[in-house]
């Protein structure tokens, strides 16, 4: 994640009347707005004269983007070549093509430009909604839409998402006020129209010190850690503020973190397809993305994908080509994935030992690989099974055949299992510095412990090896593909791709985009 900047003036005006707000229909006063304006264009001022780099999101109270000299001043800031993206939240009410056009005359970088429109029911049809989105995409626009989570409202909010652009991220907020839980049918419908509406259902306890180095800033330049926090922590144009990322972040007085502008800057919350700025709400899809599966996709003990996983891994499926990278044979990884089998387009199996890559050409089928190991060793490991008590398993592609049945050497050997069940720790390290040498495995193989399990492939192989072997088969570069692991197992391939999660926190899954319920 990088600095997000967040900016809300002195207006507090609307030309909606939604009866829930404080704002609704208020009228603007010539003076209020020349007060905020004036606001706006010192932020916009200091934030250039300053150099200070990242993102920044208006989150206005009222509308803004009905003000043409809104648009200028995010023009100019989209001009600096320090700021990587600028934009607002907003009704969507304001007259596209006019607005665009002030944006473009004050030189506006429209590759730069991000909106945040949600969608008020109460003041607008599904379809007059829609055209305003319409008119965006047709411009290139980058922008998401939303709603509140309403359950009376779920007819129109269907409606929404029918009638959008199926590249649309359309997210639902929780509600506010509703005096009771949702129900299960409820937040099973939301999640429909939001794989990440989960999100919203977490409490999150306000903690200064998991907030990134992001500043909420009002009209005034008074800093704060971000919109529901009330304290002042120093003023953008004070000398003593320098910006400098590392500096501490203001104090925090909330409780909890209340809403996705809170939680969205936490450094303990994963937002995989967000980034590098979650504040926007707009979604960035890799090219293809490499799972884990025990214990990223799967919580371990589970024996199959959970059905709100499943949802989540079916909705990215249709932005992007979806890999396993598990050191799971390709049996156990079927059974494990069944529900959404169909959506994968191969990976890597049994640690690198077996990759399997899409056809490349039309009408051809998957090309299955294995990295064949020596497997003479394997007559002395069937021997002293019992002396170290381990279970074996050997991961054969399937039609090979011995090749030499007194020596017990196969061909298509690809993988070799020691399950060492009840070893406690101490005794398991015992086994680790005697196994290898009594077994003399040839330095041809790679030992890998995970837990109880040793796991022998042959040199050279692994997650990382195997992704880049399908990468370099399907024309991946490295900055196209994300990869998501949680063990000691996925640290390489994890280190190597710049975009890449580790699944698994504090909580277990609570919070990893693949659990969010």
């Amino acid at each position: 994640m990088k600095r997000q900047w967040y900016y809300r003036g002195s207006l507090k005006s609307c030309n909606y009347a939604c009866s829930y707000c404080p704002f609704a229909k208020r009228p603007c006063r010539e003076r209020e707005l020349r007060e905020d304006k004036a606001a706006f264009f010192r932020f916009v001022e200091q934030m250039g004269a300053r150099g200070y780099g990242g993102a920044v999101l208006v989150t206005p109270y009222g509308e803004a983007l009905i003000h043409p000299y809104y648009w200028e001043g995010l023009a100019v800031l989209s001009r600096s070549p320090a700021i990587d993206a600028i934009g607002a939240q907003t009704n969507l009410s304001f007259p596209v093509l006019s607005m665009l056009s002030v944006y473009q005359t004050y030189g506006g970088e429209l590759k730069k430009l991000r909106l945040w429109g949600t969608f008020h029911p109460e003041m607008v049809t599904v379809e007059q909604f829609v055209q305003q989105c319409q008119l965006l995409s047709e411009r290139n626009v980058q922008y998401c839409v939303g709603a509140v989570g309403v359950p009376e409202r779920l007819p129109a909010i269907r409606r929404l998402r029918n009638l959008l652009p199926e590249n649309v991220y359309l997210w639902i907020n929780k509600m506010d006020g509703l005096k009771r839980r949702y129900t299960p049918a409820e937040i099973e419908a939301f999640l429909e129209i939001d794989v990440y509406f989960g999100q919203e259902l977490i409490r999150r306890k306000a903690d200064v010190s998991k907030c990134a180095e992001n500043y909420f800033v009002e009209a005034n330049g008074a800093l704060r850690c971000c919109n529901v926090c009330r304290l002042a922590s120093g003023n953008l144009y004070e000398d003593s503020f320098t910006g400098a990322v590392g500096s501490e972040p203001p104090a925090c007085t909330q409780t909890w973190c209340s809403c996705y502008l809170s939680y969205c800057n936490r450094k303990d919350e994963t937002f995989p397809f967000f980034q590098p700025y979650p504040a926007f709400r707009i979604p960035a899809y890799p090219k293809a993305a490499f799972f884990d599966i025990d214990g990223t996709l799967i919580p371990e003990g589970k024996k199959q994908i959970q059905p709100h996983t499943a949802r989540w891994l079916v909705q990215l499926a249709g932005h992007c080509e979806i890999y396993l990278a598990t050191s799971l044979p390709l049996m156990h990884a079927k059974r494990k994935m069944a529900p959404v089998w169909h959506i994968v387009r191969g990976g890597v199996f049994a640690n690198g030992g077996r990759w399997i890559l899409p056809g490349q050409e039309e009408g051809e089928g998957p090309l299955d690989k294995i990295a064949p190991m020596e497997s003479g060793w394997l007559t002395k490991a069937r021997r002293v099974r019992k002396k170290y008590g381990f279970s074996l398993y050997v991961y054969q592609k399937k039609g090979c055949r011995p090749l030499d049945a007194q020596s017990g050497r196969q061909e298509g050997i690809y993988k070799v299992v020691l399950v060492f069940p009840g070893k406690d720790e101490q005794k398991l390290e015992k086994v680790q510095e005697a196994l290898r040498e009594d077994l003399a495995i040839p330095d041809s193989c790679k030992v890998v412990w995970e837990g109880r399990h040793m796991q022998v492939t042959r040199k050279g192989t692994g997650k990382l090896e195997g992704i880049l072997a399908i990468c370099a088969a399907m024309g991946y570069r490295k900055e196209e593909v994300a990869v998501f692991g949680n063990s000691e197992n996925d640290r390489e391939m994890l280190a190597y791709f710049p975009w890449s999660v580790w699944a698994q926190d504090a909580d277990g899954y609570r919070r990893t985009p693949f659990s969010v319920l």
